[in-house]
């Protein structure tokens, strides 16, 4: 591994063309409403809260259908959250439902985990926006580095006083252009241009405690894109 300085200066590498290719990112199936943060989007474990009131439930935060009314003191799971609403699935008086309902029908989560479920949103679009790009940042997790950039052509790993550190090393290859010369059918000399894929370039990948703490180029003069780049540390979640 080369000085930090450099790790620094290469901070985020966009890396094309991996010889495993990519890990598609794909979005969960459920519809999403503008302005509403769904909590298996961030891998939040379930929140369930009680129902302190009559808490009609509807199939959309505006002009959605009437689906009933939750039982007073039912407990219902939390989907998601909106700014004046909650999406749950709990027990109406029809039977089980999935639906939004007025937040002041539910016992009150706490403001700082909404707060911190607002910031964990933030980051992931700011993630999602990297992946997308195939390119990694400071702070991203196994996973998101992984999805951006596919499989690692090799990792390593050391233990010392401070924990566990993982590096993972990705090679970019590029397609070179070679003129060979052989003869035709009629054996006259021909010129033609075949591609051979090289190495390009090679990303090594510093994890510590799930989170990337360095990004070094080791060889080749891959494309930088942005300089330094770095994203919020995930925040744990404790309601």
């Amino acid at each position: 591994m080369k000085a930090p300085l450099l790790a620094l200066g290469i901070a985020l590498l966009a890396v094309q063309s991996l010889a495993s290719g990519p890990v598609p990112h794909t979005a969960s199936a459920l519809p999403r409403e503008i302005g509403a943060i769904y909590f298996e989007d961030l891998a939040i474990k379930p929140v369930k809260l009680a129902v302190i009131g009559e808490a009609a439930v509807y199939s959309q935060l505006a002009n959605g259908n009437y689906l009933g009314v939750l039982r007073r003191g039912t407990v219902a799971e939390v989907v998601a959250i909106s700014d004046t609403a909650v999406r749950v699935r709990g027990t109406a008086q029809q039977g089980g439902v999935v639906g939004w309902v007025p937040a002041a029908g539910l016992t009150p989560m706490k403001a700082d985990f909404i707060e911190s479920v607002k910031k964990n949103a933030k980051r992931k679009a700011e993630v999602d926006a990297l992946i997308a790009k195939g390119e990694v940042a400071l702070n991203m997790t196994h996973e998101e580095v992984s999805a951006a950039l596919g499989k690692p052509q090799k990792k390593s790993s050391k233990l010392d006083a401070k924990g566990r550190q993982e590096v993972w090393e990705f090679i970019r290859y590029a397609r070179v252009p070679q003129e060979t010369v052989g003869r035709d059918s009629q054996g006259r000399l021909v010129t033609s241009v075949v591609y051979v894929k090289v190495p390009a370039g090679k990303l090594s990948v510093t994890f510590e405690h799930d989170l990337v703490t360095a990004l070094d180029q080791t060889e080749g003069t891959p494309e930088v894109s942005g300089g330094v780049q770095l994203v919020p540390a995930p925040i744990v979640l404790v309601n």
